[in-house]
């Protein structure tokens, strides 16, 4: 089986589905990310969008990595509610929860630190000071995001589900709470020694090998807390760091990366597409840090040999740079 990006969209919502086929890594390039949406109501927010500089540091990348979303939302966002069920995590920096409001209606809310499908220019009002995006997508659910950054566009997203409710208006003011939390003293992981979680992951592959694969145009962006995507014309490259089960060798091929072992697996349709996945540290069943390195090349003349080949110098440099287990 391949090492796919998990399904976080399809547990938000339908509108954040998107599952590669084929191949383990997500190629946000080649990806469609639309929502059918109806525009929220103006002034559903605070006022004007703030058109400034986002610098406040806690809400900055590296400050939300660190941050356990269930934990936040296990505390003040939620205190006007009553608890429906525990909140799970879906992957780092993401949780889903159950509540029940005071008429005995439900609220479920998934949180993502990190939001990488916002478009920060859609933004239409203000939330604690931040630009808010709002997007509808029915009767009983709303997309609230208050957007952390403009380049690339980030934010932390909140996806309510309220049937009988007002989903907007309450996932505002759910996100308003989030963001003041995120201000005060925010409930944060244990990262262990060794661990993937702080790490900025556009960092984990030097200069010369981005040049040497994609060559000289080639630029870099993230995409989410935990992912990076590199890109040079038909061909992109996409790093990320998860938790979960490590890759099964009989999935592909084993293959020696500087000492460590790792799974290299091409991709299943005609794309040259090919993933190199390996166990960083070892956690608990289902826990485990795992990095995937996902090569995507649509030139004419790229063949899925050529994708591996490529993929397996990226994984050397990102394995080489990655801190010691």
């Amino acid at each position: 089986m391949l090492s796919r990006v998990p399904a976080l969209a399809a547990l938000l919502a339908a509108a954040l589905a998107g599952l590669l086929g084929g191949c383990a890594g997500e190629d946000l390039s080649r990806s469609n990310f639309e929502r059918t949406t109806v525009p929220a109501e103006p002034g559903s927010g605070e006022g004007d969008v703030p058109t400034g500089p986002i610098t406040d540091p806690a809400v900055s990348a590296s400050a939300l990595r660190m941050v356990n979303p269930c934990a936040l939302l296990s505390a003040e966002p939620v205190a006007d509610f009553e608890r429906v069920v525990e909140p799970t995590e879906l992957e780092w920096g993401a949780c889903r929860t159950e509540v029940r409001d005071a008429g005995g209606k439900t609220l479920v809310l998934s949180l993502q630190l990190g939001e990488s499908l916002v478009v920060a220019e859609q933004a239409t009002a203000a939330v604690e000071g931040l630009p808010l995006v709002e997007n509808r997508t029915d009767d009983e659910t709303c997309f609230v995001t208050a957007v952390t950054s403009r380049g690339p566009s980030m934010g932390v997203g909140l996806q309510v589900q309220y049937a009988g409710g007002e989903p907007c208006g309450q996932g505002i003011a759910v996100l308003g709470a989030v963001v003041r939390s995120l201000r005060a003293d925010p409930p944060t992981y244990s990262a262990e020694p060794g661990s993937l979680l702080p790490v900025e992951p556009c960092e984990s592959v030097p200069t010369a090998t981005v040049t040497d694969v994609l060559g000289e145009e080639a630029t870099r962006q993230a995409a989410g807390l935990h992912a990076c995507q590199f890109q040079s014309g038909s061909s992109t490259v996409h790093v990320r760091f998860r938790t979960g089960y490590p890759p099964d060798p009989a999935d592909g091929t084993k293959i020696d990366i500087g000492g460590v072992t790792a799974v290299r697996e091409p991709g299943a349709t005609d794309t040259a597409e090919c993933d190199v996945s390996w166990r960083h540290r070892a956690v608990a069943e289902g826990s485990d840090e795992i990095v995937s390195v996902s090569y995507y090349g649509y030139g004419e003349d790229t063949t899925k040999d050529d994708a591996c080949v490529a993929a397996t110098e990226f994984a050397k440099s990102v394995v080489a740079a990655l801190p010691s287990r």
